[in-house]
């Protein structure tokens, strides 16, 4: 079973994007390797990091949205 932070980052970034398909397709990544990282220990690392990017990116757009107080 994957670390919570994992799991944490694989369902934000499929919310980010609109869920896990289109996920997938922005991880480059078939469904057998999805599911093969779910299953694992940890992700890979660049896959992990493409994640954490991918959410900061997210962020970083958000609160350059936010209306200034």
């Amino acid at each position: 079973m994957l670390h919570d932070i994992h799991t944490r980052a694989l369902k934000r970034a499929a919310e980010i994007l609109g869920g896990e398909d289109k996920l997938m397709i922005f991880l480059g990544a078939s469904e057998n390797d999805y599911f093969s990282w779910v299953s694992q220990h940890e992700l890979p690392r660049n896959i992990f990091l493409r994640l954490v990017d991918l959410i900061t990116d997210d962020d970083v757009r958000r609160v350059a949205a936010a209306p200034h107080r």
